[in-house]
């Protein structure tokens, strides 16, 4: 009986060990950020689209990250903070498709040459295509990003979105929740494909 509890206790702590170091890995660049995300200055949208012709902009309030000097960049997106300007449909958003309970953080990740932003003078901009490492419900996903980059001051870049990232939502394990939606919202169709801006600030420590 003894040894069957200090197996059992040992795998508890191998995984809690486990889930330590994944999250340390995750969130590392924003420990050691050189460049903070300016949350008041950001932004992140999607678009619904009900019925196919019926589109929606909803957005996230919650974000925060940053870069290190090595060009580690993470952001985080706190998914109880979605906000579509109806309080009923935030928390359905939260409780039957995001599954804040279990899922309650988007992560997204990138390795950036540095060089390339740095060397902005103030007022410059340049076009980059940015790959993201994506988890989102508990999903690994990759997609690349065509951004603006500009160096509004000696201190603040502004990263944003010139076109919209496509993210399809069965991908992610989240088309039950989008069809459970369209159920209790007696529509006849919510797109499982959602469009996605950001426009993002950064300021230098």
């Amino acid at each position: 009986m003894e040894n069957r509890y200090n197996e059992s206790l040992n795998l508890r702590c191998r995984y809690c060990m486990n889930k330590l170091v994944a999250l340390f890995i995750i969130f590392s660049p924003l420990c050691a950020a050189d460049w903070r995300l300016n949350s008041d200055s950001s932004h992140l949208s999607f678009v619904s689209i009900k019925n196919g012709v019926f589109a929606e902009v909803h957005r996230f309030k919650s974000l925060t990250g940053g870069v290190n000097e090595e060009g580690d960049a993470a952001v985080r997106i706190g998914l109880a903070s979605v906000e579509t300007n109806i309080p009923i449909r935030n928390e359905r958003l939260k409780s039957m498709l995001f599954e804040i309970a279990t899922f309650s953080l988007a992560t997204v990740n990138s390795k950036l040459n540095m060089s390339d932003f740095i060397s902005l003078p103030p007022g410059a901009s340049l076009l980059a295509l940015v790959p993201l490492n994506i988890n989102l419900h508990g999903i690994d996903g990759k997609i690349p990003a065509s951004v603006k980059v500009t160096r509004s001051s000696e201190s603040v870049w502004h990263v944003v979105s010139i076109q919209p990232l496509i993210l399809d939502a069965s991908n992610y394990k989240l088309a039950a929740g989008i069809e459970s939606l369209r159920a209790i919202a007696g529509l006849n169709d919510i797109t499982t494909v959602i469009p996605v801006t950001f426009s993002l600030e950064f300021t230098r420590s």
